[in-house]
């Protein structure tokens, strides 16, 4: 996520943004996502000098790629911040398809902003971001509607790279949720003749107790064919 992402996304600015316990948007699939907690959170550098304090006021957006909703204002001047806020927002046909891990645009996205304390000085500034892959929630190893708590590092705004912070989060699924097809097992191997079949004995000749015990076996239909020419 970009930092021109950041710009764009608006604290409670989306449409088709589920409530507290909502279905999501249109009765189709949607991910519910309550946002827990949060720690560690810090606000960067100022790159300019100003009269008026800085105070660190954090919100989280949850955003798809059809709409994105946020929390309230969480008060408190450090440690960690809590919001207990559900949020749901609609996923389609991308976010299915990027279950297998590659991520990509299918991925639900969660922003970490700090509201300003005064709104003449500038617009919310922004303190970290992660993804929810598909592949987190659809595990396989339980219903894709239980609820998993999940925890994630926040990665840094502009470069990119680790940023200081951690979310906590609980997600689970909305909607009916198409299975993916079986996957397709490769033909089995036919049996090769003679094998599977009644085989007659001829003893091999010699005097050892080896050579009496031992006999070669010779396939029923195989013997039928030599004897019938």
């Amino acid at each position: 996520m970009s930092e021109a992402m950041f710009r764009f996304m608006s604290k409670n600015g989306g449409d088709g943004c589920g409530g507290r316990g909502g279905g999501g948007g249109g009765g189709g699939l949607a991910l519910e996502v309550t946002v827990l907690s949060a720690e560690s959170l810090r606000l960067p550098p100022p790159s300019y000098y100003s009269l008026i304090p800085r105070r660190l006021r954090p919100y989280v957006t949850v955003s798809s790629a059809a709409s994105a909703c946020s929390t309230d204002v969480a008060e408190g001047a450090s440690g960690e911040h809590s919001w207990n806020d559900t949020l749901v927002v609609p996923v389609g046909a991308e976010f299915l398809e990027s279950r297998g891990g590659g991520g990509g645009g299918g991925d639900v996205h969660v922003a970490v902003y700090s509201e300003p304390a005064c709104r003449l000085v500038g617009g919310a500034t922004p303190l970290g971001w992660c993804r929810i892959p598909a592949a987190d929630v659809l595990d396989g190893l339980r219903p894709p509607r239980a609820l998993r708590r999940l925890s994630y590092s926040l990665r840094c705004p502009r470069s990119g790279g680790p940023a200081r912070g951690v979310v906590h989060l609980a997600v689970r699924v909305l909607g009916d949720l198409v299975p993916p097809p079986p996957p397709q097992h490769a033909p089995s191997t036919p049996a090769q003749p003679g094998w599977c079949r009644v085989a007659m004995g001829i003893p091999v000749s010699g005097t050892s107790a080896a050579a009496t015990a031992a006999v070669v076996g010779m396939p029923a239909w195989a013997w039928g064919g030599e004897a019938s020419r």
